[in-house]
């Protein structure tokens, strides 16, 4: 008979966070196949225990993942693992994951930690359906393509950022995602853990790992427009009527029936929307 392939959610700070349930588990199984075998190393040796470790990264997932499907093959259970939280969701473990289920070997969650979850349940906003975006990109045209896929999401937006791109990061989000409230969480279920509306950023240490949450659009009155129609309307007075840009700003404001500073903020949005749409439509035509 084959083995069973466990996905065990493991504390993503605090080490009384795992369950006695994955607790039991990596105590039981014949091997570990861990993200970063040093980190999991530590916690093991917390709870007194001593496995095999295998390691199972980003890198070598591919290649490892076979073999550890013809362990499981063999009878063998294996624990996956990743340096924190639950594996598989923005961590490595999918392949093997899917490889495992290809093979018609057993696969069962140990639900625990998870940095996303956790930061929704304590940043106060809707929660009832959410997108979850993993880590935006570092850079280029699929950042672009990122913010703008976050923008167009009128529900909760979670996701994660590292600390050295953290303040960047929030700052274009609140650029693209005009008039959301937005809610960072740093060091988890740690000594250090600090949760902060952006416009408090400052009170943030860059040091650690980082969840964003971004509540939903505000709902659109009859009044409201689309950041894209505002822009194209101060773009077209500014040059048709040869007005200056804030006098067209006013008038956009009473066409569409908004306040100034509304008016404001939905034409810089909108501006950023249309220039990414331009370079995206420009990359496809350079491709062709």
């Amino acid at each position: 008979m084959p083995g069973t392939l466990f996905v065990v959610a493991t504390p993503i700070g605090n080490l009384e966070d795992l369950s006695m349930r994955a607790l039991r588990t990596l105590r039981e199984v014949d091997l570990i196949a861990a993200e970063d075998t040093r980190r999991t190393s530590k916690l093991l040796a917390h709870y007194e225990i001593q496995k095999t470790l295998v390691s199972l990264h980003e890198h070598n997932e591919t290649r490892e993942a076979r073999r550890l499907v013809s362990k499981l093959e063999s009878g063998l259970n294996i624990a996956l693992v990743s340096d924190a939280g639950t594996p598989a969701i923005a961590d490595p473990g999918y392949h093997l994951v899917a490889q495992a289920r290809e093979a018609g070997i057993p696969v069962v969650p140990i639900p625990g930690a998870n940095a996303a979850i956790a930061a929704l349940s304590a940043a106060g906003l809707p929660a009832d359906s959410f997108l979850f975006l993993g880590f935006p990109p570092s850079g280029g045209m699929a950042r672009d393509r990122w913010f703008e896929r976050a923008a167009n999401e009128t529900g909760t937006v979670v996701f994660y950022e590292s600390p050295h791109r953290i303040r960047r990061t929030v700052g274009e989000a609140a650029e693209y995602l005009v008039e959301r409230p937005i809610v960072v969480a740093r060091e988890l279920t740690k000594v250090n853990e600090q949760l902060v509306v952006w416009d408090k950023m400052r009170e943030l240490r860059e040091q650690g790992e980082f969840v964003v949450v971004v509540g939903p659009a505000p709902e659109r009155s009859r009044g409201d427009a689309d950041p894209a129609d505002v822009a194209h309307f101060v773009g077209h007075i500014t040059e048709a009527v040869c007005l200056s840009e804030p006098e067209a700003l006013n008038l956009a404001a009473a066409h569409f029936g908004v306040a100034l500073p509304k008016a404001a903020n939905l034409l810089k949005k909108g501006r950023i929307l249309l220039k990414r749409s331009k370079d995206n439509q420009a990359l496809t035509s350079s491709e062709e």
